[in-house]
């Protein structure tokens, strides 16, 4: 099957998986809902590499030098960490309210501390392995560089079309940030640790 084939197959559920923040307002349901997306995303995904339809390099997997895992990891949560603070607390109120769906969450319920961790950690990998490695693996010879770190932000922003404006305001910034480490060591993981630790920070807020 062609790579960009699998892309859209990657790419579909997570789109289909925002009508939840729109029509479930129960909090172990929509976690349950989601959880599922993102299991079968990547099972799909590694049904295709087992059948090599995709290697490791497509989905940029590879465990890259110690040095540069921790050099590129540190610089992306540096950079994400000060977007954030200025998200947050400097430009939030100047965005419009409202959006079309929320995700429910309720930090009262048990499954809220699996969620805030494990199932957050599952998020940033199941987001990375599609939005950053296949994605810029299949887009990078077809696109400039900047028209690649633009399309694949945008790709990844509009997957919380459902949200508030400043939601997609901030994933596609982020979206932006996260592109650099990943093609400078071919590997998702410094972007995966990165975005686990931006949605903790949000989750906790």
């Amino acid at each position: 099957m062609r790579k960009s084939t699998i892309l859209l197959l990657a790419y579909l559920p997570y789109y289909l998986n925002d009508f939840a923040n729109i029509f479930v307002t129960n909090y172990p349901l929509w976690a349950g809902i989601d959880y599922a997306c993102r299991i079968s995303i990547i099972a799909l995904l590694f049904f295709f590499l087992w059948q090599r339809d995709l290697t490791k390099g497509d989905l940029m997997l590879r465990l890259p030098p110690v040095t540069d895992f921790m050099l590129w990891t540190a610089g992306t949560v540096v950079v994400s960490m000060a977007y954030l603070y200025l998200s947050e607390f400097m430009l939030a109120p100047y965005y419009p309210k409202g959006s079309i769906g929320s995700v429910p969450i309720d930090t009262s319920s048990p499954i809220f501390v699996f969620d805030s961790t494990i199932g957050l950690i599952l998020v940033g990998f199941s987001e990375e392995i599609v939005c950053r490695g296949l994605t810029l693996s299949v887009l990078k010879d077809k696109l400039s560089k900047p028209l690649l770190y633009v399309v694949s932000a945008l790709l990844f922003s509009l997957m919380h079309w459902s949200l508030s404006t400043h939601t997609l305001v901030d994933a596609f910034v982020y979206g932006l940030i996260f592109v650099p480490a990943t093609l400078a060591t071919a590997s998702i993981w410094p972007a995966t640790v990165t975005h686990f630790i931006v949605n903790f920070v949000l989750y906790n807020m």
